[in-house]
């Protein structure tokens, strides 16, 4: 369902990072939003009178960017425990299911754990009248999941640390060649600026790394310079800077290409020494 925006009020138990609203912002004017937030029914103020409205339970900033981006309606979830059992069923079938990439994963477990904190309350809350939540509980969500989807647990945790360090960028990601388990730990190590620049040409169909960023030459072939990665990716944590510097000094290079194998290795190399 659709609720009017006039008759949120936000959770008091969750601040919201105006950093995190503008990027949720621009993501949800993008592509819309693809999960709804999910409220309890409660007397909320509407300038100065008291209406019966909605509390935020989970999706703070959410509200906040739909907010920002003018909206005056925004999707719902309200929490009579039915609609989330089915979500939450519905999730479940789809993480047994192998097609899912693992940026689609990620977001699923993501959205798992936000209405299994709501159906799996702690303790009650004076501030909100509800039960309110212990922040993360990760080994507790972790077993749940496994139970019910046969995830291992320590995959669980690494899907949830992927959602919550990229947030709205994953669903941007699907599909594209950034759509690799390697790929998106890489992305999270990435400020916001590089990390968008790199999306935009992922989105555009370019075969992009966040392993090893560089710029590319627009009059070489993409394909190339991808092979040059991925052949940097597998000696990564198999043969040291050494080893790989005298595979290249014997190796003949394509001279349009060894600008780019420089800049992989003097990366390849940084990365390992950081390591």
């Amino acid at each position: 369902m659709k609720i009017d925006l006039r008759e949120v009020q936000l959770s008091k138990s969750r601040p919201t990072v105006l950093e995190a609203v503008k990027s949720l912002a621009a993501s949800m004017d993008e592509i819309g939003l693809l999960n709804p937030i999910i409220v309890k029914r409660a007397t909320v103020f509407d300038g100065t009178l008291m209406i019966e409205g909605y509390k935020v339970i989970a999706g703070n900033h959410r509200v906040c960017a739909a907010r920002e981006l003018g909206w005056a309606w925004i999707p719902a979830f309200v929490h009579d425990g039915d609609e989330l059992q089915a979500e939450l069923a519905e999730i479940d079938e789809n993480l047994l299911r192998a097609e899912l990439s693992p940026a689609q994963r990620a977001a699923a477990v993501a959205r798992r754990k936000e209405i299994w904190e709501v159906m799996h309350p702690t303790e009650l809350s004076p501030e909100s009248g509800i039960n309110s939540r212990r922040p993360g509980r990760p080994a507790e969500f972790a077993t749940d999941t496994a139970k019910a989807t046969g995830e291992n647990p320590k995959r669980t945790r690494e899907h949830l640390a992927r959602a919550e360090a990229l947030g709205s960028d994953l669903h941007a990601v699907v599909g594209t060649s950034l759509d690799k388990g390697v790929e998106l730990d890489a992305l999270k190590e990435l400020s916001p600026e590089e990390r968008r620049e790199l999306i935009e040409r992922a989105k555009a169909g370019e075969q992009v790394s966040a392993r090893f960023p560089v710029e590319r030459d627009a009059g070489l072939p993409g394909r190339l310079v991808a092979m040059v990665a991925a052949d940097f990716a597998r000696m990564l944590g198999k043969l040291t800077p050494e080893d790989v510097a005298q595979a290249m000094a014997s190796q003949p290079v394509n001279p349009d290409l060894r600008p780019y194998v420089e800049a992989f290795y003097n990366a390849y190399r940084a990365r390992k020494q950081a390591a």
